[in-house]
């Protein structure tokens, strides 16, 4: 596929929406991913309504973060076999609708089917961000990308803030059951805003189906490494997110959780804004080992802390590693992947693997502590 946009070396935000289908394509990840951070919120307040246990609640949406891990690969196939356009399509309605059905049978009584759609949600959540990327990597001059990867990655986190937001209105106004119906039809809206303006048709060329290499097995095996590295980068933000309630609560801050979590996602923000508008003289593979070795190393003095003055100029650092490690991550997966099969399925495993190992990541202070754990981190979603 031609880029649709001569190259420029510096090219404005607005420039990066002049590719046909881009700006409806951005519209519908947007909305897409609202629905990603309104998700848990509703849902665990739904079903702990229609139950009376945060216990049930928190095994049910356990189901829906295993969900996106393991059902990642399945979202990838589908994506390339038939195409961005469909999969979006198709998998919207069925996480959508599986929301809306919640609703309609959570008076049941049976808490096995409460699960069973909230995992089928999980499983079928639409990539929308991973969509995106490949979106705008097929579209962009390979010297624009960084920045378009720079501005998503704002985006992205600001859905996951304003989201949240949008499901605790909802409840407040018309109950925990509407949150939910209105996270489904959120989710359903985006795929099909997406979806007019996603690629259609099956994505294999013919050199790829010769080769093999546009085979999800083949992206993987190329990609392995970085998807090792990411898992790591991945279990570092899971267990920040939780020990960092944790540790508001053990000092006596617990009004300040929420606070000092925005601390994290403002320099996490900023970082890879800034970061996706300078040209590297390093390659992408030595500013991510760098950038993980001082995420590790900052996360380890965050984990030392004993006090707020020590606390947050470390969160601070911890979040402007977050932000360049996760976009160069990004850019690596999209440089490292030729034509857009492979493209597709290597922007999704690498959200597969940081999922997986931010879950692993929140596990351990999950048990040691009494803070609930989201099912979504805001860095790496299943989107």
């Amino acid at each position: 596929m031609s880029r649709s946009v001569a190259g420029e070396s510096a090219p404005g935000y607005l420039d990066l929406f002049r590719p046909h289908g881009i700006p409806l394509l951005f519209a519908g990840a947007f909305v897409g991913r609202m629905s990603v951070g309104m998700i848990p919120v509703a849902v665990v307040l739904f079903i702990q309504q229609v139950t009376g246990s945060f216990s049930v609640a928190g095994l049910t949406m356990a189901g829906y973060a295993v969900g996106t891990v393991v059902a990642g690969p399945m979202r990838s196939w589908i994506s390339v076999r038939v195409g961005h356009s469909a999969a979006l399509l198709m998998l919207s309605v069925v996480s959508g609708s599986a929301l809306v059905v919640l609703v309609l049978v959570a008076h049941s009584d049976t808490p096995w089917l409460l699960a069973a759609l909230v995992t089928v949600a999980g499983c079928s959540g639409p990539p929308f961000g991973a969509l995106m990327r490949v979106g705008w990597s097929r579209k962009l001059p390979q010297e624009w990308v960084s920045r378009a990867f720079g501005l998503d990655s704002v985006v992205e986190e600001s859905t996951l803030v304003v989201g949240p937001l949008v499901a605790t209105g909802a409840i407040v106004l018309a109950g925990p059951g509407v949150a939910v119906l209105v996270s489904g039809s959120v989710c359903i809206l985006g795929g099909l805003l997406m979806a007019s303006s996603a690629e259609k048709g099956r994505l294999e060329s013919a050199a790829d189906k010769a080769t093999g290499s546009g085979k999800i097995s083949a992206v993987a095996r190329r990609i392995r490494w970085l998807l090792v590295v990411f898992a790591g980068i991945g279990f570092t933000i899971g267990a920040t997110e939780v020990g960092v309630p944790a540790f508001a609560t053990k000092t006596g801050h617990a009004s300040l959780a929420g606070g000092l979590l925005a601390t994290l996602a403002l320099g996490s923000a900023i970082a890879a804004l800034l970061y996706g508008r300078r040209n590297w003289s390093a390659s992408a593979t030595v500013r991510l080992m760098l950038l993980a070795i001082l995420l590790g190393f900052a996360a380890a003095l965050l984990a030392t802390a004993n006090g707020l003055g020590l606390a947050i100029p470390l969160l601070v650092l911890v979040g402007v590693a977050i932000g360049p490690a996760v976009m160069t991550v990004y850019l690596l997966a999209d440089t490292l992947a030729e034509g857009a099969a492979a493209k597709t399925h290597s922007s999704i495993l690498v959200n597969v693997a940081c999922n997986g190992g931010a879950g692993l990541g929140a596990a351990g202070p999950a048990w040691s502590s009494p803070i609930s754990v989201s099912a979504r981190h805001s860095w790496c979603p299943a989107s």
